[in-house]
């Protein structure tokens, strides 16, 4: 873990959540789960504590009220926004010992790892 994701004070998950809501918009736990690859326990306690820190919010479905959609709040989505820039610096440098044929076999093979999970 990069310093500059330390300093967040978000977990991975946590971070995974933030990102996940604040590029696809509101989600549910089930949406969530699927787009992380994460366990429906683990986003259960995730999503409380975000909710404790006022990074999310939940809201009952208007058609379904068994429904839960989790939104990113207005605090969320600047953590995101102002961390994402320097994260994407961190991935890029994190790549440079790859030649353009080594990032285009990584590419594939978790295109093809993501459709077995």
């Amino acid at each position: 873990m990069s310093p500059r994701f330390r300093a967040t004070g978000l977990t991975q998950t946590q971070f995974e959540v933030l990102e996940a809501l604040y590029h696809k918009g509101p989600m549910t736990i089930q949406e969530i789960i699927e787009t992380i690859f994460s366990t429906s326990g683990n986003i259960t306690v995730v999503v409380e504590n975000l909710v404790k820190a006022n990074l999310v919010t939940k809201k009952t479905g208007e058609d379904d009220r068994r429904i839960r959609w989790i939104n990113i709040t207005p605090r969320g989505e600047k953590i995101i926004r102002d961390f994402f820039p320097g994260h994407l610096e961190d991935l890029d440098h994190a790549f440079t010992g790859l030649d353009s044929n080594d990032k285009e076999q990584l590419t594939k093979l978790l295109k093809k790892l993501g459709k077995n999970i």
